[in-house]
């Protein structure tokens, strides 16, 4: 084994406006050794999401896996053990879970999970059985609390996340509206089961609701945040429960007095709905692992397909974190390091 890492660093915070990968560097290091209950990885996968320009950005005394100026960008990662010191872990074991972005590093130990050997890709490990199938099933099934014969409409819908909420909205017999960019996405969308889309680009989206559901949403599935939530606001039945999973209309603003000012906040009240934001880790253990078993279900009968969107090579990763933002990626984003 090579004595020395690439690893990707933060350099500066991207606090606002429009992603530069200028805010990271790869650097080589020399692998670090791990202490008493630390375990050394070599990474096979890094995840993209959303969510990682957030974790560049936000103060580390705000996150809850922090890291600052000159500490390795922390993401969700799939790879091999390479050294424990950590019972429970051995060497040749494969793990995910949130390390820096590197060929080599010490992961976090309480988000450390060992993935029993199975003929599942790595790609799915990422794309389904994550934080990105886990985050669908929680702000579905807990955050929004979803009942028999709720209407669902989910933002985001040909994405990662989104694409899982609606499957889990559609296995469980309910009528799903995705909203996506494009027509390419939309019909994306209805391959995997959405009974309607709508095409922001392109379509009025509060009345394209006003027309597709005239009794009102019981679910939204929020990933964009924006004038996409206002329009939702807009046409909510009595007891309407809104899941904020992400907000990545909001996410690169040029200034904060830039951000989307929602109109409708006041349907809430005469609607009696409600928001709630969240995330992963907030339904608890027991819940996710409820939730892991349903995505593997789902998976294993046909019933969740996921697309990945793989670029080789650890340079790539941080202009990688733009390509969410453009809107161009075809499924969920990952970084392959290394191969099997």
């Amino acid at each position: 084994m090579t004595s020395t890492s690439n690893r990707i660093w933060l350099v500066e915070r991207p606090v606002v406006g429009e992603y530069s990968p200028d805010c990271l560097r790869l650097v080589e290091r020399p692998i670090p050794e791990p202490r008493d209950g630390e375990v050394l990885v070599r990474t096979r996968l890094v995840s993209i999401d959303p969510t990682t320009r957030n974790w560049l950005t936000l103060d580390p005394a705000k996150q809850y896996l922090p890291f600052g100026i000159g500490d390795p960008a922390l993401t969700v990662n799939i790879g091999v053990v390479i050294e424990s010191k950590r019972e429970g872990f051995a060497e040749g074991d494969l793990v995910r879970g949130h390390w820096g972005m590197g060929d080599y590093d010490i992961a976090e130990p309480t988000t450390l999970e060992r993935l029993e050997p199975s003929d599942v890709p790595d790609e799915a490990h990422i794309a389904a059985f994550s934080h990105v199938g886990r985050a669908a099933a929680g702000g579905l099934l807990w955050a929004a609390g979803l009942r028999e014969g709720d209407t669902v409409v989910v933002s985001g819908a040909a994405g990662a996340t989104g694409s899982i909420a609606t499957q889990i909205a559609k296995s469980k017999g309910h009528r799903v509206i995705a909203i996506a960019g494009g027509p390419d996405k939309t019909a994306y969308c209805r391959s995997i089961g959405a009974d309607d889309t709508i095409d922001y680009r392109s379509e009025d989206v509060e009345s394209r609701l006003r027309e597709l559901v005239p009794d009102g949403i019981d679910v939204y599935f929020d990933n964009v945040g924006g004038p996409i939530l206002d329009a939702v606001l807009a046409n909510m039945a009595v007891g309407c429960r809104i899941a904020i999973c992400g907000v990545m209309s909001q996410y690169q603003v040029e200034r904060p007095e830039d951000a989307y000012g929602v109109r409708n906040l006041s349907n809430m009240l005469w609607k009696r709905a409600t928001i709630r934001g969240f995330v992963v880790p907030d339904p608890g253990p027991e819940r996710l692992a409820e939730y892991d078993a349903l995505l593997r279900e789902l998976y294993t009968s046909g019933k969740l397909t996921v697309r990945s969107h793989v670029l080789d090579g650890l340079e790539n990763a941080a202009a990688a974190v733009g390509i969410n933002y453009a809107g161009t990626n075809e499924g969920k984003l990952m970084v392959r390091v290394a191969a099997d």
